[in-house]
């Protein structure tokens, strides 16, 4: 009879299911700040949204002014606010890239030693797809 070593078992991550979650602050309304995020978590804040008047909510891409609403598979561009214990190769004040479809929204969310998220998503390290950095 065939017998599995424990030694050959790995132990599996699993991607946290974080699409059923509504955007927002989470809850923690006006007396709590957020200050630890757990596992592979990571907060980041949306970097490529624009700030102009005239464009509301919309992604540059260009020099096109894109609906954010109409961006739902859009690749995005965010700056990381906290990192889980289990973050391997992200770090704080990385930008990032990935899906804008594949996490968890915030907004208004107050971080601590950070201060307050204007727009930014929960996801999973293993949701990123690259770690960008300016041209010099």
């Amino acid at each position: 009879m065939a017998q599995a070593s424990i030694d050959k078992l790995a132990t599996q991550r699993s991607t946290i299911d974080l699409e059923g979650h509504s955007d927002g602050d989470f809850g923690l309304g006006e007396e709590f700040l957020l200050s630890f995020v757990f596992d592979d978590i990571i907060l980041v804040e949306f970097i490529d949204e624009s700030s102009d008047e005239g464009a509301g909510d919309a992604i540059k891409r260009g020099g096109i002014y894109i609906p954010t609403n109409s961006l739902n598979k859009a690749w995005r561009k965010a700056k990381v606010v906290l990192v889980g214990p289990e973050v391997k190769y992200t770090k704080k004040d990385d930008i990032v890239m990935f899906p804008n479809d594949k996490g968890a929204p915030v907004s208004n969310m107050e971080i601590e030693g950070y201060g307050k998220i204007k727009k930014g998503m929960f996801l999973n390290e293993q949701r990123l797809f690259g770690i960008c950095k300016l041209k010099t």
